[in-house]
C-alpha cells in the first residue's frame, strides 16, 4: 500500500503529522468495530503513512519545522555571540561538618593564702609524729638496757629474802668496792654466781636431770617479790651452766633464783 492510498483509507493529507495520524487511526478502528478486514487495512493504512512521513525528503512538509532557529541578532545589527558555557562549581561529596567548639580553659590561679597554711601545718605534724615515734623508740630500747646489770640497774641478788640460811662461802668475781657486786648465794644446794644482766651460773652439788629452776622478779632490789618463772634445765655434779633469763619473762627490772628443783638425781 502506497503512502497516498494509505492517507486515503485514513481520510487524512499524506503530509500529516503524527498525531494526527494516530487520531485518525483511532476513529477508523472505533468505525471498523468488529471487521477484522477492515482493522486490519486501517493499521497498514497507518504503518504506511508514518513510515513515509520518517523517510521524507528534506524540503517537504517538515523541512522548515526540522529547521533549527535563527541565531539571535545583537541590537547594532552585529551577530550575537553567546557565552561561553559556565561550569557550577564543584560541590562536595558531602557536607563539611562544622569543627567543635571548646571553651578555652579557665585561668590558673595560684594557691591561697588558706592553703599555703594548711600545706605549713600539716608539714609541722608530720614532723611532729615522726618525732614522737623517734623519742619513743629510744625511750623503749633505753627501758630494756635498764634491765642490764649495772649499778642500780637489774639482775641484783634475789629482791627477797635469801632462799638459803648457809651462806656461800666462795668469794665473788666483782671488785669489792663496786657498787654493783652480788655476792653468791646458794639455792637448794646449787651454788649461784652472778654474771651479767639476767644470766647467772649454776653450779650444782649433784647431778639433776630435767632439774626445774624458778626464777623472781621486783621492782627494787629490796621490794617484794611480784611474780616468778620456771624452766627445765639438765645440771652436772660440779660443772659450772650458764643460765639466763630472756627478756620476755617478766616486765620488771630485777631478777634472782628462787628455787633449784632437782627433780630425779
Amino acid at each position: 500500500m502506497s503512502p497516498n492510498e494509505a492517507a486515503e483509507v485514513l481520510g487524512i493529507p499524506a503530509s500529516a503529522g503524527t498525531d494526527e495520524v494516530q487520531r485518525a487511526y483511532e476513529q477508523r478502528i472505533v468505525e471498523a468495530g468488529a471487521d477484522m478486514q477492515r482493522r486490519d487495512a486501517v493499521t497498514a493504512a497507518r504503518d504506511a503513512v508514518l513510515a513515509a512521513s520518517a523517510w521524507q525528503a528534506p524540503g517537504g512538509h517538515n523541512a522548515a519545522a526540522a529547521q533549527p532557529p535563527a541565531p539571535p541578532q545583537h541590537p547594532t545589527g552585529q551577530p550575537f555571540t553567546p557565552p561561553p558555557p559556565g561550569y557550577p562549581p564543584q560541590q562536595p561529596p558531602y557536607a563539611a561538618a562544622p569543627a567543635p567548639w571548646y571553651p578555652a580553659p579557665p585561668a590558673r590561679r595560684g594557691l591561697s593564702t588558706g592553703a599555703i597554711v594548711g600545706i605549713t601545718l600539716g608539714s609541722m605534724a608530720g614532723g611532729l609524729v615522726i618525732l614522737l615515734v623517734a623519742l619513743f623508740t629510744i625511750a623503749a630500747i633505753a627501758h630494756d638496757s635498764s634491765r642490764l646489770a649495772q649499778p642500780s640497774g637489774s639482775s641484783t641478788e634475789a629482791p627477797f629474802a635469801a632462799p638459803s640460811d648457809t651462806p656461800s662461802d666462795d668469794p665473788t668475781d666483782a671488785a669489792p668496792d663496786d657498787p654493783a657486786t652480788v655476792d653468791d648465794y646458794d639455792v637448794d644446794g646449787v651454788h649461784v654466781h652472778y654474771v651479767d644482766g639476767w644470766t647467772f651460773e649454776l653450779t650444782p652439788g649433784q647431778t639433776c636431770a630435767g632439774a626445774t629452776v624458778t626464777a623472781g622478779f621486783s621492782d627494787t632490789p629490796d621490794g617484794d617479790e611480784l611474780d616468778q618463772w620456771s624452766t627445765t634445765v639438765d645440771l652436772e655434779e660440779g660443772v659450772p651452766y650458764t643460765f639466763t633469763i630472756p627478756d620476755s619473762a617478766s616486765v620488771h627490772d630485777y631478777a634472782g633464783i628462787d628455787a633449784v628443783d632437782c627433780g630425779q638425781a
